[in-house]
Parts: structure tokens; C-alpha cells; sequence
């Protein structure tokens, strides 16, 4: 069909293909609903630059399980050097992402690279998009993604590969289906009712096309009954081959398709005169997938079941033979044969969790937990604890709590001590991410218990090293090392690196946290992470990510917390660690929002709040940094939210949790003169914090005590700044903030300061937009009879609907005109970090994650016309 209304798309094509070819890669996102002409747009700009250009094709299937990186064995195909031999390999996935990257930054000419349907990619395929996407900016590479839109939900994968790329690497395009006059005038051509055309298409290309299709006459009702009446009409034979071609969304290999019937010469030749079975990349399939579907359902149950069963039955040996597992369980799986799909599905899961597949390594161990039947025992209880591992390392709390607590019923049953000891200690470590520190205790001390008369093993070592995890908690370093001590002692008797790295983490994290033992400490966690990155424990080394973030921050070493954010977040996406990702995600947050940057904090933890899945730890830390925020905004509504993050952090019991939120209450209580935390819960963070040697977090909540109820609390320590400005040194306890890099906590040493402090700090507060801060000091200025004090916002600030400064405005009018950040920087006289600033601001004030969205957000809201 004739390439209709698509001169604009291809003409945006064609530019960004002219800014790569000037070295500025790009993504590019081609959205729309099935026939809508994506794939015709992507092969019409490839023809036109066809001889400019190198290209790559990929494509993902719409399999039951989707093969891991799919469009990379495509590329292989079509790539005769040597790099895609090492697809077939068991490289390492970072390891592989990076050479054919490095490949395709080799190329003389740009390199144009497709990947289609990227809806139906597996975890591992999105990885390497994200990967790619990262780093485009740097290669001459136009990267298109097609992709339909009426099959990405709100929890689809895509959505978070989206989020998470910077807004000027790529561009989003959805595509318009024909208008009126165009469908018009091509049923006129055609002798059909042009308005009748139209109104059954909607415009779609595919449904047009269809219905004015020499093979399709009349107009039917639908597209449906179109495709089955042009169906009832073929020959038997003819029949057939769509009934099998049907059941095999990926197309079948033209050998293997041979194999299945010899007399269907002339029936295939038929259907190829037909052109709706084609040969496309060696495999005979179905021209459009809508024709696929719809034979496929228009199969009853029976026929389905053994067309699945034929398939199966031919292939199953070549299919083994080639590793292609997942095929194996798509037929089992739609043939009912279970005893297969028992059988396949945890290999498949093996696999996919070897190249960092978790997600789809869980949904293959919940599809063996459900074939299984419950005839075999002993399988089904190991299906259970892969089930809630995958689930754990990928933010499924619940189920891995359900799965692993059926696993230890199961162990029970069959007196089996150390499985259940050791089910007992995972249990542990679930409740605790949960958040529940009572069942995380009661699980990981019944683990000791049921362990103690065990000889020395690794479970009786890792529930060792589980009890001296739960002290670093609670920040009892001295029973934390003691128990990490018998646990190192277990593991080295018994050669066991995994457990050794585990119980060093505790220990280092502990002691570098503490105010003494902190060099030893970071001795001890560097240890652990180095033995994780070398022995691949993918667990342990986000954990000693995460851990190492945890005790920079303690201890405000930003840029040491900074550099580990970077690698951590890093490693836990190329392995798809949700869990850890998740945890880490908000470590960022936290450090953003100490640095000043609440506009990034804030949109981080939104995203994280927006997941309902969430483990309940990664939700107190985020919701206690999304209330900071909103009320030292001035929100008025943030005291329920305080009081539920306030529920959870003391159910955990530990320091970490508790005393944050009180500090956030202390903060509310000073600015609204409410009283939001009770007696009883005060004492608990007064023992806390006179019992934890945490000397900057202990200053800062006797200093909001101080503030909001003007009590002292005897600590044994304070924190250099706190020291400054009690011994009244107060320019030196601001000038110690600026240097670490902290604005809010240097603008409140300067409200201890002279008048000239006290404006400073006035100025600080209002460029970090914390105006309810700024209207409490600004009263208190003028209630000691200070004058001259700075105004607050401009009044445009404050009419527009979403606060935007003037600045902000000025910049959404260029975004609105499609200009690049630099050249922004150069119309305003400003520098390009500080662009990139008021744009994340702009983000979070109009809660949008891309440059497009923002300006379509200020149109809706009258800010833009």
C-alpha cells in the first residue's frame, strides 16, 4: 500500500537522522495502535537511506515466554563478524551490551538500528535498550523502537525504560491514523462507499487496506468477520496451513515447516499468491498478526490443543537441541502437557535468570508451581524457593513471603532440619524488607534454635550471619559483630565465600556507620563487595552497594555516596535486582534532597510511591522524603502521610527508620506548633538516640527537639557544625554546610546568625522553594524588629497554576519551540547545568517525566498557549 500522510514523520526522521550523522545519537519511539503503519514509515526511511547508512533488524515475538534478547539474535544473523559469535556464548550480559555497542560504534557510515514490537520484549531485551539508550548520545546510531500502544499498561515494562532516560536522548512519536479525505478518496478509486469505508476503519491503514483488498470484496461488518469470510472461502488445504501457521506467533523456520506436511504444495503456493502467509527472515508467517489472531481464535479448544500438541510433538527434539526452551513451554503449555511444562519451565527460568531475566525467571517458576499439580514433594518445595528468591530480588514481597512459608511448611512435614532452618532464616530477611522487625526476629532466632544442634553447615553459618544482620539494623554493632564473627568462623571452616561475604557486609556496615571503627568498617564492606563482584553473589554485591551508600550518607560523605550510587543503580539494572534498585533509587533520593535538589528527590520517590508492590522499606524512606518536601513547601495536607509513615517506622523497631520520622515530625510541630508525636513515642527516640552512636543524625534530632519543644537531650557527642553553633561560631558552622554541599542546613546555621545571617538564610529557603520555612523565619525576623527583609515570590510565580518561577516560564516557552538545552543556555545567558536544573524543576512542579509532556502540561493548565 501506498505510503499515505506520513511526509511529516518522515521528514522528523530525516532530521534526526542528520544529527546523528553529525555524531549526536538518538532514540527514537514509534508509537501506535496494530496496522497503524509503523513498520511501513520504518522501512520507507530505511529505503531512503539505504545508502547513507548501515542497518540492523531486529524483532521481538509474541511468545507465551518471550526469548531472552531476541532482536540480538536477529542482529546476529544479519552480522557475519565475529562479535555475533558471541551471542551464542555465555557471556556475560554487561559483557555482551558492551561489544555490540562497541561494534556499532566502529561503523564508517551512521548506523541505523530497529528494534520491532518492542512491547513484547523480554526484561533481558529492555535492559539492553536501556543500556544502548544511556550512551547513544555519544555514537553516530539512530535507534527506532516500534511499539504498540493498546498493549503497554500502566504497569508495562516500556514505561520504566522510558522514565528513566534523560528527555533530550530521544523522541516519542505516536502516529495518526488516515484522515477522512485520504480513506476517501482511495474507496473512491475503488468503487466502494467512501464514507462507509471510513467509518468502519477509523482510518487505520491495515483495516483500509483490508477491506479494499481484491481478496476481500464487499464491505464487511468488521475486520473480524472480513478476515473469516475471506477464511470460510479457501480451499481445505488452504485452511489448514492458516489453522497451524496460526498457533505459531513467531513463525516457524522454512526447513522445519517443510517437515510438517509434504502434500501442502499447492495449498501454500496458494496461500503465497495470497500474500497473507509470507516468508519474512527464513520463517513462514502470518503478513499481519491481526489475521493470526483472529484464525487463532476462531479455533475451538480441542483443535488448538492439538495443533499446539503437533507442533510440539515434531519439534521437541530439534527444539531442545537448540536450547529453545521457551518454545518448548509456549506448545506444552497450549497442548496440556503438563508434565513438560513441569519439566521445561525450570530450565527456562535457569536461563532466563542467567542473563538477568528475574521477572520472567519468576512468572516460569509460578508456571512449574502450577503444573506441578502437587505430585511431586520434593520438586514443588524447591519450585517454591526459586519462586520467592525471583520474587525477592524483584520487589514481589508478598509472594515471596507466601511461597517461602510454604516451602517451610513443606520441610517441616518431612523433618528435613536444615531446609527449614534455613527457610526460617530467608523468612527473616523477607519480614525485615517487609518491614515487620517482630517476625523478622522471631523467624531468624528460630532459625538459630532449630540449627543448634546441626553440625557446621551454610545454612547454620547464614542464619548466623542473618542475626548479625538484624543487629546492623538496630544498630547494636557490638552483637552484630559477634554473631558476623561466628558466621566468618563457620564459613572459613566450611570454604564458604557466599556466607563469608555476607557476614562482612554486616560487619562493615555496622562499624563504619558507628563513630568509632570506621576505617575498619570500610575495610570489611569493600571486602565484601569485592568477593560478591568476584564470585558473582549479584545479591550480596547490591547489597554491598547499598551498604556502602547507606554509611556515606550517614556519615555525609556525598561524593563517596555519589560515585557507589552511580555503579550500584548500574549493576542492579543490568540484572534486573528491582528489589535493590528500588532501595538504592531511594538512597538518591535522600542524598538529592540533603543537597538540595528536591525537585529530582521528590520525582524519585513519586515514581517509587507509585508502585504498588513496593517492600514496605523502600516505602518509609520515601514517604518520610515526599512529606520533608511538601511541608516545608507549605502543604497543608502532609500530616496524615507523617502519621502513616510514623506507623511503619515504629513497627520496624530500628533507630534507622524511627528517628528520621520523628525528625520530621519535630520539623512539623516547629513550623505549624501542632504536637504530632505522643510522650510515650518521644522517650523511645530519646533511649534510641542516646543508645546509637550515630553523632550527626543524633545532632540534627536534638537540634529540631531543641527547635520545636525547646527540650535538650543529653547526647555524648554532637556533630562538628551542631558544635560550632552551640559554641556560637556560626558563619563557621554555614561555611562547614556550603562546603558539604548542603543548602537548608547551612540557611539554618545562618538563623542563628546577625541580621545579615538571618537575610542570607532567607534568600537560601526561598531559592530552595521552601516557603513555608521561609514564612515562620521571615515572622520571626519581624517579631525581633528586624527590617528590610527580602521579598517572597513574585506574584506571576504565584498565579501561575503550577508556581513556575519566571525563569521556568521562560524556559518552557523555548521547550515549547522544540530548542535543544544549549541553545537555551545561550538565549538566557545561563549555563547548561543551570537549564538543566530549572527543567528538573519544571518536571517536578508540573509532575512530568519528558520535555513533550511538560509543555502539553502547561497548555492544558493555560500557562502555554
Amino acid at each position: 500500500m501506498e505510503l499515505i500522510e506520513r511526509d511529516d514523520f518522515l521528514a522528523l526522521l530525516q532530521d534526526r537522522f542528520r544529527k546523528v550523522a553529525a555524531g549526536e545519537g538518538h532514540c527514537f519511539f514509534i508509537f501506535g495502535e496494530p496496522g497503524i503503519g509503523k513498520t511501513a514509515l520504518v522501512k520507507a526511511f530505511l529505503s531512503q537511506v539505504e545508502q547513507e547508512s548501515i542497518q540492523y533488524t531486529g524483532a521481538c515475538d509474541s511468545l507465551f515466554t518471550p526469548r531472552p534478547l531476541a532482536p540480538l539474535y536477529d542482529l546476529a544473523l544479519q552480522n557475519k563478524e565475529a562479535w555475533a559469535q558471541k551471542i551464542h556464548s555465555s557471556l556475560p550480559r554487561a559483557e555482551l551490551f558492551t561489544t555490540v555497542m562497541q561494534e556499532l560504534s566502529s561503523k564508517s557510515k551512521p548506523v541505523i538500528l530497529v528494534f520491532e514490537d518492542i512491547h513484547w520484549a523480554d526484561e533481558a531485551t529492555l535492559d539492553f535498550v536501556k543500556f544502548l539508550s544511556r550512551r547513544i548520545s555519544r555514537m553516530k546510531c539512530l535507534f527506532i523502537l516500534t511499539c504498540r500502544d493498546d498493549e503497554v499498561s500502566r504497569q508495562h515494562s516500556i514505561r520504566n525504560v522510558l522514565g528513566d532516560l534523560a528527555p533530550d536522548t530521544y523522541t516519542r512519536t505516536t502516529l495518526t491514523p488516515l484522515s477522512r479525505q485520504a480513506v476517501q478518496k482511495l474507496a473512491g478509486e475503488k468503487g466502494y462507499d467512501p464514507e462507509n469505508v471510513y467509518t468502519i476503519s477509523g482510518g487505520n491503514p491495515f483495516y483500509v487496506n483490508e477491506i479494499l483488498a481484491s481478496y476481500s470484496p464487499g464491505v464487511p461488518d468488521n475486520i473480524k468477520d472480513s478476515i473469516l469470510a475471506v477464511y470460510d472461502r479457501q480451499e481445505e488445504g488452504t485452511k489448514n496451513a492458516w489453522q497451524i501457521c496460526s498457533v505459531i506467533p513467531e513463525g516457524l523456520e522454512i526447513n522445519r515447516f517443510a517437515k510438517i506436511k509434504s502434500s501442502w504444495d499447492t495449498a501454500m503456493d496458494h496461500c503465497f499468491a495470497l500474500k497473507i502467509i509470507i516468508i519474512k527472515n527464513d520463517r513462514v508467517i502470518f503478513k499481519h498478526e491481526l489475521y493470526r489472531r483472529t484464525i487463532e481464535n476462531s479455533l475451538s479448544p480441542f483443535k488448538r490443543i492439538s495443533l499446539n500438541k503437533m507442533i510440539l510433538d515434531l519439534f521437541l527434539g530439534s527444539f531442545e537441541e537448540n536450547g529453545e526452551i521457551e518454545r518448548i513451554v509456549h506448545y506444552a503449555k497450549n497442548a496440556n502437557e503438563n508434565n513438560l511444562v513441569v519439566k521445561y519451565a525450570p530450565i527456562a527460568a535457569r536461563q532466563a535468570a542467567s542473563v538477568g531475566s528475574h521477572i520472567e525467571a519468576s512468572k516460569l517458576f509460578l508456571t512449574a508451581i502450577e503444573y506441578s499439580e502437587g505430585n511431586n514433594e520434593d520438586q514443588l518445595v524447591s519450585f517454591y524457593e526459586d519462586y520467592a528468591y525471583e520474587c525477592y530480588l524483584t520487589n514481589q514481597g508478598k509472594d515471596a513471603i507466601i511461597y517461602q512459608g510454604k516451602a517451610l511448611k513443606t520441610w517441616q512435614k518431612k523433618n528435613e532440619i536444615e531446609q527449614a532452618g534455613n527457610s526460617m532464616r530467608m523468612l527473616s530477611r523477607l519480614w525485615w524488607f517487609e518491614g515487620n522487625r517482630a517476625e523478622a526476629e522471631k523467624n531468624g532466632h528460630q532459625a538459630i534454635d532449630i540449627l543448634a544442634a546441626q553440625p557446621a553447615s551454610k545454612a547454620k553459618a547464614m542464619a548466623f550471619s542473618n542475626i548479625s544482620q538484624l543487629k546492623m539494623h538496630s544498630e547494636e554493632t557490638a552483637e552484630c559483630v559477634a554473631w558476623g564473627t561466628k558466621a566468618i568462623e563457620m564459613a572459613r571452616e566450611i570454604h564458604d565465600d557466599e556466607t563469608l561475604c555476607h557476614s562482612l557486609n554486616n560487619m562493615g556496615c555496622a562499624q563504619w556507620k558507628a563513630n568509632p571503627g570506621k576505617e575498619e568498617g570500610k575495610e570489611r564492606l569493600f571486602e565484601s563487595l569485592e568477593i560478591a563482584l568476584r564470585n558473582s553473589f549479584h545479591e550480596h554485591a547490591a547489597r554491598a552497594y547499598s551498604n556502602i551508600i547507606t554509611s556515606s550518607l550517614v556519615n555525609k560523605e556525598y561524593a563517596l555516596a555519589n560515585e557507589f550510587l552511580e555503579k550500584g543503580i548500574d549493576y542492579c539494572e543490568e540484572r534486573n535486582l528491582d528489589s535493590s534498585k528500588n532501595y538504592q533509587r531511594y538512597l538518591k533520593a535522600r542524598l538529592l534532597l540533603e543537597t538540595g535538589d528536591w525537585s529530582q528527590a521528590g520525582s524519585i520517590v513519586n515514581n517509587l510511591l507509585a508502585e504498588p508492590r513496593q517492600f514496605g522499606i523502600v516505602k518509609i524512606g520515601a514517604l518520610i522524603i515526599r512529606t520533608v518536601i511538601e511541608t516545608r513547601k507549605g502543604a497543608t495536607n502532609s500530616l496524615p502521610q507523617l502519621q502513616e509513615v510514623k506507623t511503619l517506622a515504629f513497627r520496624t523497631g530500628e533507630y534507622q527508620q524511627i528517628v528520621p520520622v520523628a525528625i520530621a515530625i519535630l520539623e512539623y510541630e516547629w513550623l505549624t506548633a501542632k504536637r504530632s508525636l505522643t510522650d510515650t513515642e518521644l522517650k523511645i527516640c530519646i533511649d534510641l538516640v542516646q543508645k546509637v552512636d550515630h553523632v550527626y543524625l543524633n545532632s540534627e534530632f536534638g537540634s529540631w527537639l531543641k527547635r520545636a519543644r525547646q527540650e535538650d537531650v543529653r547526647l555524648p557527642q554532637l556533630a562538628e557544625p551542631y558544635m560550632l553553633l552551640e559554641a556560637g561560631k556560626v558563619r563557621l558552622a554555614a561555611i562547614f554546610w556550603e562546603k558539604k554541599g548542603c543548602p537548608f542546613e547551612k540557611a539554618f546555621a545562618l538563623c542563628a546568625g546577625n541580621e545579615d545571617d538571618k537575610r542570607e538564610a532567607l534568600v537560601l529557603f526561598q531559592q530552595l522553594g521552601a516557603d513555608a520555612i521561609y514564612e515562620k523565619v521571615k515572622m520571626e525576623m519581624r517579631a525581633t524588629g528586624i527590617k528590610k527583609i527580602p521579598r517572597g515570590l513574585r506574584e506571576s510565580t504565584k498565579t501561575n497554576p503550577a508556581q513556575l518561577t519566571n525563569r521556568e516560564l521562560d524556559i518552557i516557552q523555548l521547550l515549547q519551540k522544540a530548542i535543544q538545552n544549549k541553545d537555551i543556555a545561550e538565549k538566557l545567558f545561563i549555563s547548561p547545568k543551570t537549564v538543566d536544573h530549572h527543567i528538573s524543576s519544571i518536571f517536578f512542579k508540573l509532575d512530568v517525566n519528558s520535555r513533550a509532556k511538560a509543555v502539553a502540561e502547561a497548555v492544558r493548565l493555560g500557562i502555554l498557549k
